[in-house]
């Protein structure tokens, strides 16, 4: 018995010996694996993220345009969505108010006409508008109070994702479509 101890001993002494861990280039391979797996992670999670950005901001936008109909009808007067400090080519990056336009005549008295709702500038990779409109208003009938339709874009910037098309009819009714990258409205 002793002897076949000794023999087991020596066995387990050699495996012992030989199991040292990783080899240089085993952990290198391995190191060089995970540094591509999480430069391709990050990519992805990029444009996940404008992605998510994007689709936030439009959703706000509606959000925006629904209170200022619904209001309008609610109260018996006209309410307005405008941009808070446009900008060219992307009138609402710089954030955009809704508020009641108590003596109907489109333009904002901070004195006497209260505000509703006021959301904060947007990031610049963001465009929200048509280049040209900077108020949308709704007539106590939840109808536009401009002639025809309205149409704002929510893009990234480059076009490098995904956006929306929104068309607010004179009905007041409001329209959403998904416009894909480098396409047009977003290009």
């Amino acid at each position: 018995m002793k002897h076949f101890s000794i023999a087991t001993q020596r066995v387990t002494n050699r495996r012992c010996v030989n199991a040292r861990g990783f080899t240089l280039v085993e952990m290198l391979a391995t190191l060089a694996v995970l540094i591509i797996l999480t430069s391709l992670a990050a990519a992805s999670m990029n444009a996940t993220v404008s992605n998510n950005r994007i689709y936030a901001t439009q959703t706000e936008f509606l959000a925006s345009l629904a209170l200022a109909r619904s209001e309008a009808a609610r109260r018996g007067v006209n309410v307005v969505l405008s941009a808070t400090a446009p900008v060219t080519g992307n009138a609402f990056a710089g954030g955009w108010s809704v508020w009641v336009d108590l003596d109907g005549n489109g333009s904002f008295d901070s004195s006497t006409e209260p505000v509703l709702r006021s959301h904060e500038a947007i990031p610049s990779s963001i465009l929200v508008g048509d280049g040209t409109t900077t108020t949308i208003g709704f007539t106590p009938m939840g109808f536009l109070s401009q002639n025809g339709a309205v149409e704002i874009k929510v893009c990234a910037a480059d076009g490098a994702v995904a956006g929306y098309d929104i068309v607010i009819q004179p009905n007041g009714m409001v329209d959403v479509a998904d416009v894909a990258a480098h396409v047009a409205p977003c290009t």
